[in-house]
């Protein structure tokens, strides 16, 4: 495995340049604004974007910004995940990536399985950050999304925010680890 000196002497050995670490950061930071635009103006335009969408086909869609105007968190439900919900609650996947995207936000996939035993995306939140106050606003919104109505069986990975989180009290909740080592015992 490299080293942040050891990539720093490669570009300037091949560019001829004497670059420091940062430098070269500052460097790819800017390429990456220049080629695909501010990440905090991406934010805002999804949201501009999904609070059109809501309005024109339904659907659901909230957003909270940080006291500094900051993007904070959002839940997104298309039409056709909302109609989804009025027949698909027997099984609900929720999956948080972390921090893996240019926004740095956590992405939360709120998944069901159809009649046919295929995934369909049921909605997904957007997180500042994985704490137990952002995933019982998230499920709040859920249940609201859903009209109260309550999916039979949750299943998610180990991660503690979303189990402190968790607004569902009629459904089984099934951590992922837990559900693998039943699986496999």
């Amino acid at each position: 495995m490299r080293s942040y000196k050891d990539i720093m002497d490669a570009i300037n050995e091949k560019h001829g340049t004497t670059f420091s670490v940062s430098q070269i950061q500052y460097r790819i930071m800017k390429i990456s604004e220049e080629t695909k635009g501010k990440a905090h103006l991406d934010a805002y335009e999804f949201v501009k974007l999904a609070e059109e969408d809501v309005k024109k086909n339904d659907g659901y869609f909230c957003y909270m910004k940080k006291s500094n105007n900051e993007f904070d968190k959002c839940l997104y439900i298309s039409s056709t995940m909302l109609t989804y919900s009025d027949y698909f609650l027997d099984f609900l996947l929720i999956d948080s990536t972390y921090r893996r995207n240019r926004f740095n936000l956590v992405l939360v996939n709120i998944l069901g399985v159809n009649n046919y035993g295929r995934n369909i995306m049921m909605g997904f939140g957007l997180l500042s950050s994985e704490t137990k106050e952002n995933y019982i606003w998230l499920f709040s919104k859920l249940k609201r999304a859903w009209e109260n109505r309550e999916p039979k069986n949750i299943i998610t990975d180990e991660d503690l925010s979303i189990a402190q989180g968790f607004l569902f009290h009629s459904s089984d909740f099934f951590c992922f680890s837990l559900f693998l080592f039943f699986i496999f015992s």
